[in-house]
């Protein structure tokens, strides 16, 4: 059975690049209400470590203050993004997209894969999974 898709504008890969880039500016800020505009209320975020393969699931309240712990610590921190690879059908879309995350004086380079889901006009991620 065939199922309709409905139509992407050239404007969107844009839109979700820029909720993607909303979520950069929460990261470098750590501003709560930056990271609730960027994401979906029941967002998660999950860590796979490349070196142990285990993997880390946090809602985004949890997300948040996981963050907010980075910058205690370390004082600084900013990711950023390279060559991002954009799909999107109808109202879903995925960025797969390598990062350097600058925790303090420390570099950690991984991979971030969003996925999102527009609602009501506007993009947000509903799941971020990364590697480092």
């Amino acid at each position: 059975m065939r199922q309709s898709v409905a139509a992407t504008t050239p404007s969107d890969e844009k839109l979700v690049l820029e909720t993607i880039s909303t979520y950069l500016q929460a990261l470098y800020k750590n501003d709560k209400g930056l990271f609730l505009d960027a994401f979906a209320e029941t967002a998660n975020v999950s860590h796979c470590s490349i070196a142990d393969e285990k993997m880390t699931v946090w809602s985004l309240p949890d997300f948040i203050d996981v963050v907010d712990g980075l910058h205690k610590a370390n004082g600084h921190v900013e990711e950023f993004h390279t060559d991002p690879d954009v799909a999107i059908t109808g109202p879903v879309a995925s960025v797969h997209v390598p990062f350097l995350l600058k925790l303090g004086s420390q570099e950690v380079t991984g991979t971030d894969v969003f996925a999102l889901a527009r609602a009501g006009g506007k993009w947000k991620i509903t799941s971020k999974l990364y590697s480092a």
